[in-house]
Formats: C-alpha cells, structure tokens, sequence
C-alpha cells in the first residue's frame, strides 16, 4: 500500500520539507511507498514569494550566502543529513553556464558575490533546482507528483481523526491523502479599511493600489510626471524604487563628487511618502571584507542559549521579559558602547547616548516647528545614515543592527525548543522584540538607500513625517502628519505595506474554511496573572506542530509550518541561514517525521 502526503503552499519550506521526508522515511516508515503531491497556486518550488515570473527589479534582503533550504551539520535531523548546496554556492554551479538555466540568470549568477542581494526571481530558480535534486535524489518507491492550483477546502471523509483527508481546489478538481502539511508562507489580509479606501477612490475616479504583494501589482498605472502618495517606507518601499525608477528607463551614476545621481527618463512619477514613524527601514551596510563578522552578545550569549535549553526544553516556562530582556538590552548598550568608544578616538562625530527608542524610531517623539524644520532634521538623518551604510565598522547603531539579528535567530531557536512561556512569546516577543527587529534587521540592500537618497536630491521622492494620515477630499488623495502644516494631494495612492499575518481577515480560502468549520482556531495563551492574550495565527502544538481545532483537540495528520502558526513558531517568516543551526532547517525536520509518523501503518 502507498500512502500519501499533501504539501500545501510549495515554497521554500516545502522544499526543506520535501528534502527532509526523502531522508527521514528509511527511519521513521522503513520501506514505506510514498507518493508527496507538492500544491502551490503560483509557482511549485518558488511558491508566490519567490515566484520565478517577477519583475527583477525586486530584490532579497538577505545576502546569498545566507539563504539556503538543506538541512547541515547544526541541524538534528532523524534520518542522514543529506546537505546541499547554499544560494551562494549555487550560483557559482550557474555561473559556469552549465544546465539548463536562462541566459538572465546565467548573467546574474556571474556577477553575484557571496554578500550580493540577488533577485526574488533568482532565488526562486535556486529553490525550483533545489526541489528538483530532492526529487532526482529520491528512491523509486517515493514519488513526488506536481499539483498547480490554490486549495480552498479540506474535510476528513467520515469526520474521524484516523480518516483520509480530502483537498477541495478552486477549479472543482479534489485529493485525498493520508496527511497534510500546511505550508502557505505568507498570507495577506482582506483589510476593510483598504476596501472602503478603494471604494471611495473609485467613485472619485482615483488611482489606488491597495496592499499586496510587490510581485502581484501592477505599477504601471502610477502615472509619469505627476505626483503619487505612498503609505508604507519599510521593506516594500524599497521594491519601488527600483520598479519606478530604473524599471522606468532611470539611470544611476556617480557623480565628480562620488555621490550617486539620477538621471530621468520623464516616465517616473513623483513619490510623496510615508509612514507611522516618519523614517525608513534602516539599511543593510557595506562591508570591507564584504560579509559582516557575527556581533556576540556577552550576556545572551551562546552558551547561555544552551544552558536555557538544556533547563528548559519542552517545559514553556520562562519568562522572556522578566528573565531575559534586561540582559538583551544591556548586551545591546555594551556593543554600541564599545563601537562608540573606539569611535570617538578616531575624529568628530563621536556617537550620542545609547537611547534604545532613539535607535529603532529617531524621529517618532520629536516635535517639528513646521515641514523646513522636518526636511532639515531629514537632510541630516540621510546623512548620517549614508555614513553609517559605509562606515559600519565606526557606526554603533549599525554594530546594533548586527547584534538585533544574533539574538533574533537565538530567540527563535529558544522558541522552537519551547523554553519560553506562551504568553511572553506573545506578549515580549511578537510585540515587542519583532517590530524593533524588522526596522533594524531587516532593511533594504545598502545600494537601495543610496539611491533613496539620490533619488530625493532630484526632487522625485519626498519623505512626509511621522503619523501619517490619508483621506479622500475634493476629489484627491489628501496626506496629513504630526508636522504643523505639512499636507500633500495626489490622484494617485500606492499601499508599499503587504498586512500580512492577521489570519483572522486573511483573504486565504482555506484557512476561512479550516477556522469556519471548526476544524482549527487561533492560538490564544493566558498569561499568570490570568490575562488572556488573543493573537492572529492558527493554534498548532509547541512540539510537533499539529493544527489544533475548535475544542483544543490536536490533529495527527494535519501539520503546520510557517506563517500560518507564527505567533506559536516565532519569526517564522525568515528563511534558513546555513551553519546556524537554523529554525526553519529544524522545523521542516520536525513536520517531516510528523506527516511519515502519521502515514506510517506501524
């Protein structure tokens, strides 16, 4: 008898999950046939995020030699590790020409480096090769069978645990299996403050671009020459100016005095921008040797990490904010410090105080007399950032940056080893630790900043300050902010802002249904002092990432991995670095040995 498996959503993870149950099967389901459908409703190995149709202009935010979906040396895995090669090592096999890749990312993999930020589309040629090998590499008896369409429904045929479960797809085909893995990645909301915004920009005869994916809009309808609002300067902002821009037929060059100019084409708009916090995402740096050396932390240190999971796995019971946070935050202050120290002995421009709010939001608690004394503070700010951006060995904020991302994949692997209690990974974590970490964490490439900032020298990107807020009056798009007198009008208004992760106005069919019918609800943990902390992800179990439904039963065969369960698998959007023990890389090993326990007849 062969059993089945349904991977759903066939990114990136699917991938690792996919690599995983070809490895682990000899182990947990000796000799078991297999047949693994691999579901995706855009792109099966790139999945919708890395989709390999995309415009190239949209770039990763992650060095090559970062990224990876085969599980290494760190990582404890039930059957052989089977290691394969990163995104970096990869391009170098494409660079060679060899195989049956296009000639665009033959050209791109040649001039990719180590510490480049390649394309979305790249990557996802890279994860589509990785399924593939996974695929060449797996025995006869384990088939893998491709199934393109979006998932809408699933259903137990007698409503029994140990039943089959049955795949409705949107185009009427169905699929029944005997487990399911849930591994949608990113799922954007059906916001209703954006629909009554398109409502009311249409009867006005507006232009408006609602929130979404970059990969999955259509920019065109900005028009040339006129001005445009945007709402949203951190990771999708960044996406515009090159789509805008240089995808317009703009060109970058240097000028007699080294610094980056623009030079138009006539077809760009003029972008009015942003945002709650009035600054970009800070951005990513040059390096001298061209990747950054790891920041450690003294206290929150590795060795700490594995005395806090050696005491605590599986038991949920510490206290992030009340055991852990103080030290964090020291360790931070120590590494601005000591860059501060070491900087002020090498001219002007020593570092201010260490002033945690100062660093994540510079400009959310200032007052500005009126919009000169906002452009002034702005003239400066950009300044001081294109200095940090090259400078990072003399920059404290940046060695602050660097050690945010040390301790956010320590953090996640403490999480996945369910040391932290439910409610502080809510509480602590998601609300707090995660928004300081995206703004510092995870920027744009270095050269997008550049060209920001050349961008608005040439007076075609104007940065609005904080607490912005935008309506529809006398026919126009109207932006005001906390600046006295500051207000922009546009006929036009682009969302640079995806509202991903609240499942419950998830535009997603299947998780509406799952939720609809009881069949899974949203994870909710209570605090000691009795507080209930409801939050906007499915409920799936700590230790084997079972889909939890309406009565708090776990379900065998039904497993979660991603975005979906991210307030239970904390940052769960970020993709797997090699050598680093890496959650994603340990998770997919998990959900693995969890759909071949559940098909296993032993």
């Amino acid at each position: 008898m062969t059993a089945s498996i349904a991977l759903v959503g066939a990114g990136p993870r699917a991938v690792a999950v996919a690599a995983r149950i070809v490895a682990d099967r000899d182990v947990i389901a000796p000799g078991l046939p297999l047949t693994v459908h691999l579901i995706d409703a855009v792109d099966i190995g790139a999945g919708r995020t890395w989709r390999r149709d995309q415009n190239r202009m949209l770039l990763n935010n992650t060095y090559c030699s970062e990224t990876t979906v085969f599980a290494d040396e760190t990582i404890v895995t039930a059957g052989p590790t089977r290691p394969g090669p990163s995104l970096a090592e990869w391009l170098a096999i494409a660079a060679q020409g060899e195989g049956d890749f296009a000639p665009w990312v033959v050209a791109e993999a040649r001039a990719a480096q180590p510490w480049s930020y390649p394309s979305r589309a790249l990557q996802g040629v890279y994860f589509r090769w990785a399924l593939d090998r996974v695929i060449d590499s797996a025995p006869p008896d384990i088939e893998f069978v491709e199934q393109l369409g979006r998932v809408v429904a699933l259903d137990e045929l007698d409503g029994t645990d140990a039943a089959r479960q049955r795949l409705a797809f949107a185009d009427g085909r169905a699929l029944e299996v005997d487990a399911v893995v849930l591994l949608q990645g990113f799922l954007t909301s059906d916001a209703p403050e954006a629909r009554e915004l398109a409502d009311r920009a249409r009867a006005a005869g507006l232009v408006y671009l609602p929130p979404g994916m970059p990969s999955e809009r259509d920019w065109d309808v900005l028009p040339a020459g006129e001005p445009a609002l945007v709402r949203g300067i951190g990771a999708n902002f960044f996406d515009l100016i090159g789509v805008l821009f240089e995808g317009r037929g703009g060109r970058f060059e240097r000028g007699a005095d080294g610094e980056l100019e623009y030079r138009p084409s006539g077809r760009e708009p003029r972008l009015v921008a942003g945002s709650r916090h009035g600054l970009p995402y800070r951005g990513k740096a040059y390096y001298p040797t061209g990747l950054p050396e790891p920041v450690e932390l003294p206290r929150f240190s590795a060795a700490r990490e594995a005395e806090l999971i050696a005491a605590h796995r599986g038991k949920a019971d510490v206290d992030f904010g009340a055991q852990l946070a103080a030290d964090v935050m020291a360790d931070f202050r120590e590494v601005y410090e000591t860059v501060a120290a070491r900087r002020s002995g090498q001219g002007p421009g020593a570092a201010e105080p260490f002033d945690w709010q100062r660093i994540v939001f510079p400009a959310a608690d200032l007052d500005f007399a009126d919009d000169a004394a906002w452009q002034s503070y702005l003239d400066g700010y950009f300044a001081d950032e294109l200095a940090r951006i090259r400078h990072p060995e003399r920059s404290p904020h940046k060695a602050v940056h660097r050690a945010m991302e040390t301790a956010r994949r320590r953090i996640s692997r403490l999480v996945l080893a369910q040391v932290f209690d439910p409610a502080s990974v809510v509480r602590d974590l998601k609300l707090g630790i995660l928004p300081h970490s995206l703004v510092l964490a995870s920027g744009p490439p270095p050269e997008r900043v550049e060209r920001l900032i050349a961008l608005r020298r040439a007076g075609l990107v104007e940065i609005l300050g904080p607490g912005l807020e935008i309506e529809v009056e006398d026919g126009e798009f109207r932006a005001t902010t906390h600046v006295p007198g500051q207000s922009r009008t546009a006929r036009a208004l682009a969302e640079a802002r995806m509202l991903l992760g609240d499942l419950r106005t998830t535009d997603d069919p299947l998780v509406r249904q799952l939720v609809g019918t009881g069949q899974a609800r949203y994870h909710e943990v209570v605090g000691a002092d009795g507080t209930v902390h409801a939050t906007s992800t499915l409920d799936v179990t700590g230790d084997r990432f079972l889909l939890v439904d309406a009565q708090g039963r776990p379900h065998a065969r039904r497993v979660v991995l991603g975005s979906p369960a991210g307030d239970v698998q904390f940052n769960a959007a970020i993709g797997a670095i090699p050598h680093t023990g890496d959650k994603m890389l340990t998770g997919a090993d998990i959900a693995a040995v969890q759909a071949l326990r559940a098909v296993s007849p032993s």
